[in-house]
């Protein structure tokens, strides 16, 4: 174990001193580097607990659910369950705001000596460069109390798993109540959210759940299916980013679902949220057909099905669902020209607008889109289509 902050490691102190204002120095940290400390011994006892034998079957996802729990113990819990399902990964959740320093110095001391990423394909020589944006993205989530999940490889684990699932989840950010758990998934401004009907708000400890399950996804996605390939294509992340969103609202969809024996109401204010994703400018969350298909599946068979079966599943609809490059495109096409036709071409990137001009957007796939988020909107705020 590290025992001297001066061995923070460089990648992460330039993501510390690149936050505005910093005022980050090796010699003010001694409170933070005991925070740190904190941090790491829980989370060697947490892996270590996850790996005993008659800890294995501890839990089931039911157990995780009651509406009434504190969003910090339903968070704890949830970790706890996947810890279980799966020892082999450890799971590390940092939350930021006032932890954000210490939370990127226990990282630090996790992550160890050449750590590499398992979200994206590299060669070695690359490692470092990756490991840079890979930190400072964390940095970033934490900063601005956003959601993300990213899957490292230590190099000289201490004596527990290799793998580390990193995930930023501040309880308090993405679910304080239910109009911060909606805007947090709907991205339009709080003057909308707080007309929507509160049947229709996404409840805190519903949200939260979902979240976790989703992120959590990404993890299990690069480690048993496979970090995103190298290409030189320009929308090449993008249209991994749309693909692997079907695949992870699926999954969490399916374990909200799995846990309550029934589709509950959440499941259509989900699809209500995603559906309207155009409106925030946001066509890689438009997962509807995902969410869907998981609606399709009778309650009862997914109640039965174990958290690998759920994934799998997941995976199935990912695939049924996956388009080719050349259809990403086009569909980006349309989506723009359809923001255009919703009122909110100002949402569009000048860099995606300039990318994609030469590509004719299909005026069946716009006015399918166009429709679909009139809908969707009128549904939210109780309006005649």
């Amino acid at each position: 174990m590290v025992s001297n902050i001066s061995h923070i490691h460089p990648l992460l102190v330039d993501s510390l001193n690149l936050m505005p204002g910093s005022t980050f120095k090796y010699k003010d940290c001694s409170q933070m580097w005991q925070q740190a400390r904190r941090k790491l011994v829980s989370f060697i006892l947490c892996s270590v607990i996850a790996i005993t034998p008659h800890s294995a079957n501890a839990q089931n996802n039911s157990d995780t659910y009651d509406k009434n729990k504190p969003l910090d113990i339903l968070l704890d819990e949830k970790i706890e369950y996947y810890r279980q399902q799966y020892p082999e990964i450890s799971f590390l959740v940092l939350q930021g705001g006032e932890d954000l320093i210490a939370d990127v110095m226990a990282l630090d001391l996790i992550l160890g000596n050449q750590p590499s990423s398992l979200d994206y394909e590299h060669p070695q020589k690359l490692r470092e460069d990756l490991m840079i944006a890979s930190a400072n993205r964390i940095l970033l989530m934490l900063q601005h109390g956003l959601p993300s999940a990213s899957l490292f490889k230590v190099n000289n684990p201490l004596d527990w798993q290799a793998h580390i699932c990193v995930l930023t989840i501040n309880p308090t950010e993405v679910s304080a109540d239910s109009i911060r758990a909606t805007q947090n998934l709907l991205d339009l401004p709080r003057e909308f959210v707080e007309k929507i009907p509160q049947d229709f708000r996404l409840q805190p400890a519903d949200y939260l759940e979902f979240v976790i399950d989703h992120e959590v996804y990404h993890c299990l996605y690069s480690m048993y299916v496979g970090p995103q390939k190298m290409s030189y294509k320009t929308f090449w992340a993008e249209y991994n980013s749309f693909l692997n969103e079907q695949g992870a609202d699926a999954f969490a969809l399916g374990m909200h679902i799995n846990s309550r024996h029934e589709v509950p109401s959440f499941a259509e204010n989900i699809m209500r949220i995603r559906g309207v994703a155009l409106m925030s400018g946001d066509p890689d969350h438009l997962t509807c057909k995902a969410l869907q298909q998981i609606v399709n599946i009778p309650p009862k068979d997914l109640a039965e099905m174990s958290v690998n079966e759920i994934f799998d599943n997941a995976n199935r609809i990912q695939k049924r669902l996956t388009i080719s490059y050349d259809e990403y495109i086009q569909y980006l096409a349309a989506s723009v020209q359809a923001m255009k036709e919703l009122g909110v071409e100002a949402l569009i990137a000048e860099d995606l607008r300039n990318r994609i001009k030469d590509t004719k957007a299909d005026p069946s796939q716009v006015r399918e889109l166009v429709t679909n988020t009139r809908r969707f909107l009128s549904e939210l705020s109780c309006e005649e289509g």
